[in-house]
């Protein structure tokens, strides 16, 4: 994991360094004798205006004065174009990025059906639903997931960075402490961990829809809407906590189950429990 997402942002610069250097401060028939980026400006993604009109394309991060309109979610993919690699390198990416985003979509797909389906539905709403009705349930909620992901991909709240760091802060935010508590705190129990999620979750959605669509100042000292996930899951952790200790403890078959986790299955039996023909 720490390979993955330290070589990912190196990926990244280094694509856009390699783009700009390509493009920046080039004479007009130079750019326009490049294959790919015809290609690329026909899907809309990338585009040209020599708006001073000197015969060359500059890119700046004034938009007055800048003359390349570069979409950020082209600048991998079109790596391998730019670097003039043979055209089985284009394709794996491509369909590198196709299989990541599938296996992805359909893992969550799968969650979001047994859990609403088995854990929601049957466990709290309809005990006695049968297993054809509980599928049937769970089909729903996949009509349901994949409608409201295909609204979002098609009208994203951002670029793919800002969207995965979202993603990452809500999760950080509602699901990790509980797996953290869940192993290594025998104390905390179901009233806890329901208040921590629901305030970690609640406060870091109000924080990213406020500062991204309603224009709200981030007010914890400059925190951008893509790290606030951070303090939504510290919220998470003390709130958990504090409420398990003020409620009923989980059942001793619960905490029995806690501290089997953290036991290893084959481990030998303890020295004061053998006798010495055993150790012979």
């Amino acid at each position: 994991m720490a390979l993955l997402y330290t070589t990912a942002p190196a990926l990244a610069s280094f694509a856009r360094y390699n783009l700009i250097t390509t493009l920046h401060d080039q004479p007009i028939q130079e750019v326009r004798q490049l294959d790919w980026a015809n290609k690329w400006e026909q899907t809309g993604l990338l585009a040209f205006d020599d708006k001073n009109q000197d015969g060359r394309f500059q890119l700046t991060p004034d938009p007055e004065t800048n003359e390349i309109t570069i979409d950020r979610d082209i600048i991998v993919l079109s790596t391998p174009e730019v670097a003039k690699l043979a055209p089985w390198v284009i394709a794996l990416v491509a369909a590198g990025g196709l299989a990541a985003a599938l296996s992805t979509a359909s893992g969550l797909l799968l969650v979001i059906s047994s859990s609403v389906a088995h854990d929601v539905y049957y466990r709290m709403i309809n005990p006695g639903a049968s297993e054809s009705l509980r599928v049937m349930v769970g089909r729903i909620m996949v009509g349901f997931a994949i409608a409201i992901a295909g609204y979002f991909g098609v009208n994203p709240p951002g670029f793919v960075a800002q969207v995965v760091a979202f993603a990452f802060g809500l999760a950080a935010a509602s699901f990790f402490p509980v797996i953290i508590l869940g192993v290594f705190d025998k104390r905390t129990n179901r009233e806890g961990a329901i208040a921590g999620m629901i305030v970690g979750l609640a406060f870091t959605m109000f924080y990213i829809l406020g500062v991204k669509f309603y224009n709200m100042e981030p007010w914890f000292f400059g925190v951008s809407a893509e790290g606030i996930g951070t303090l939504g899951m510290i919220l998470n952790f003390i709130v958990t906590f504090g409420v398990s200790r003020v409620t009923p403890p989980p059942p001793e078959s619960v905490q029995r189950l806690v501290e089997e986790l953290r036991t290893p299955g084959d481990e030998p039996p303890a020295i004061e429990e053998v006798g010495e023909d055993y150790l012979d």
